[in-house]
């Protein structure tokens, strides 16, 4: 039983990792479209989320180098296409990473069901006796 209580804490933490990584492998993808799009450029003004819901109207201006940030609260600044291409690669972790974490959570998930059902056959064989 202590195997069956711990595979599902370890599938609903898989669960939670996976959200996670696909909430940010939106933001991701948001901002790499986003740079990729020749319309922000020409467009005089655009909405620009500054948090809880809110947007101001602002500028924005590809054509200068940008501020993209590389972890621990670092930022460096990049031209537009070099900052593509690490969204890119980004973008390809996140999804190779959800891919592992999707096929481990496969397997733990097919041992969870294994040992239910044994759990299951040796409750309803004591049931019998």
């Amino acid at each position: 039983m202590y195997e069956i209580n711990y595979m599902r804490s370890l599938l609903e933490s898989i669960d939670n990792q996976m959200n996670t990584l696909s909430r940010g492998l939106e933001e991701l993808k948001r901002a790499f479209y986003v740079l990729k799009d020749q319309n922000i450029e020409t467009s005089p003004e655009t909405r620009v989320s500054i948090g809880a819901g809110i947007f101001a109207n602002a500028k924005v201006e590809t054509e200068k180098d940008l501020l993209v940030p590389i972890g621990s609260s670092i930022y460096v600044e990049e031209n537009k296409d070099k900052t593509i291409e690490r969204l890119d690669n980004n973008i390809k972790e996140v999804e190779n990473s959800l891919t592992g974490m999707g096929n481990q959570r496969a397997e733990i998930s097919n041992r969870y069901q294994t040992l239910l059902s044994l759990v299951q056959q040796q409750g309803s064989g004591e049931d019998q006796e």
